[in-house]
């Protein structure tokens, strides 16, 4: 079975058998929420072609994002493993489809795979430095470059350099005042690197965006990339178990 989802597509063959009879596709128009703060997760979500948004809610109702996640990982992992309560807020900030799976059919497996235990580990993990680094970005790096560096994210996550974001979100995204993100959009559209109508984002000139970017893009770029390529590293470790090697 073949999967778009870089989670799904590391399972090896024993946990597929068991996980794969329990995923059902879903799709989620933009806005969707998955989560919401204090949810008791019932599910987790792997997506395909949907981008996730995370975000930290306070007080006042003003939110910040700290993560986005695509077809290289899914959200509620730790959540269900841990039967917790949601801390943030989960909704689809670009529309598509989704493989959901019941938290319990996941629990239950964890008791029963080392691998599968691993796998989600280390993604737990990549989204958790995302969060940090998200964090230190939002504090040191000027509008402009934060800006730059979550479109390329999205960007990577939708595989597709036009994708539809609409300035609310984007204001999520960097933790900003819609009218700051209208100003700083409206630089990189006259620069060029992007260009911009009715929530519909084209990046025209990747490698200027990327010079624009803040350093963080690299580092999200890396764990982005790990992700994906966890299936042969899942394999391999499969098969040297499986030999006793």
């Amino acid at each position: 079975m073949n999967f778009r989802n870089s989670f799904l597509s590391a399972l090896d063959a024993a946990d597929l058998a068991a996980l794969g009879p329990s995923l059902v596709e879903v799709v989620l128009a933009r806005g969707d929420t998955v989560f919401e703060v204090g949810d008791t997760p019932d599910n987790v979500y792997f997506p395909s072609s949907a981008v996730l948004s995370v975000v930290t809610v306070m007080s006042d109702g003003r939110c910040v994002e700290t993560a986005t996640i695509g077809y290289e990982s899914g959200v509620g992992l730790l959540d269900a493993a841990t039967r917790d309560i949601a801390r943030s807020r989960i909704f689809a900030q670009v529309a598509g489809s989704a493989l959901r799976l019941p938290a319990d059919v996941l629990r239950n497996r964890l008791r029963e795979s080392p691998l599968l235990s691993q796998l989600l580990l280390r993604h737990v993990r990549a989204n958790a430095l995302q969060a940090e680094q998200c964090a230190a970005c939002n504090v040191l790096h000027d509008i402009e470059a934060r800006l730059a560096k979550w479109l390329l994210m999205t960007a990577d996550r939708t595989g597709s350099s036009n994708f539809a974001l609409t300035q609310d979100y984007m204001a999520v995204m960097t933790g900003t005042q819609r009218s700051t993100i209208s100003t700083t959009a409206g630089a990189l559209k006259r620069s060029g690197l992007v260009s911009y109508t009715r929530g519909q984002v084209t990046i025209l000139d990747r490698a200027g965006l990327t010079r624009r970017a803040c350093e963080c893009y690299a580092e999200a770029r890396e764990q982005f990339d790990g992700l994906r390529i966890l299936r042969g590293e899942q394999e391999l470790a499969a098969a040297n178990a499986s030999t006793g090697g």
